[in-house]
C-alpha cells in the first residue's frame, strides 16, 4: 500500500504510475513530479489515488494548455542519403496555423529545426528517453524530452503515439507550451 499525499516523496510517486500503469518516469524528471503530484494533494487536502496522479502527470506533462498545438509532422528521408532527413511541420501558434519546413540528421533534428522557425523560445535537445507502453504490435511509445533553455535550465515534455517519432515531437510540443505556462 502506498498512501499519495503532498508530503510523499518522488519515489513513492514514480513508483505508483510504474506499477499501475507501466510509465517509468526518469529520474531526472521525478523531482518535478513530485512538486505538481504534491500541490495537488495539498490542494485537495486529502490523500489522492494512482488515478489522480496520473492525471496529474496527463495534464502536466503529456497534454499541458499553451499557445502550441501539433497538427502534424512529415519526416522524409532524402533520395540520396536516407539518414538526412527533410521535415514538415504544421503547428498552431496561438491560434495561428503555420508550415514550416526543415533538414536534419534524423527525424527529431529537423523537427527542432523546423519548429524553432515558429516558437519564440530558445531551447535544444540534447537527449531523451523512450519505452513502450503496453505489450507487442498494439504498444504504444511514451518519449520523454527534456528541453534544454537557453538560461541552462530544463523542462521535461512527454509524448505518446504508436510511432516514436510522433511520440516525441509530441514531447517536444509539450514541453514548449510547459515552458509558454511559465
Amino acid at each position: 500500500l502506498i498512501r499519495i499525499n503532498s508530503q510523499s516523496g518522488k519515489g513513492g510517486i514514480a513508483w505508483v504510475l510504474e506499477q499501475d500503469f507501466g510509465i517509468e518516469v526518469p529520474k531526472a524528471m521525478q523531482p518535478e513530479l513530485s512538486t505538481f503530484v504534491q500541490a495537488y494533494s495539498e490542494s485537495v487536502g486529502r490523500e489522492i489515488s494512482s488515478e489522480e496522479v496520473y492525471t496529474v502527470f496527463q495534464n502536466e506533462f503529456v497534454s499541458p494548455e499553451g499557445p502550441y498545438e501539433l497538427i502534424g509532422y512529415w519526416p522524409r528521408p532524402d533520395d540520396a542519403d536516407p539518414t538526412f532527413i527533410h521535415g514538415e511541420v504544421k503547428v498552431k501558434v496561438k491560434g495561428e496555423e503555420n508550415t514550416v519546413v526543415a533538414d536534419g540528421n534524423g527525424p527529431i533534428s529537423a523537427f527542432v529545426n523546423a519548429v524553432r522557425q515558429v516558437v519564440e523560445i530558445d531551447f535544444s535537445v540534447d537527449d531523451y528517453h523512450e519505452e513502450a507502453i503496453g505489450k507487442g504490435a498494439d504498444a504504444q511509445a511514451q518519449a520523454y524530452v527534456p528541453l534544454k533553455l537557453a538560461g541552462n535550465g530544463v523542462i521535461y515534455g512527454v509524448g505518446a503515439d504508436s510511432n516514436i517519432d510522433q511520440a516525441a515531437v509530441r514531447a517536444i510540443v509539450a514541453g514548449l507550451n510547459r515552458i509558454a505556462k511559465q
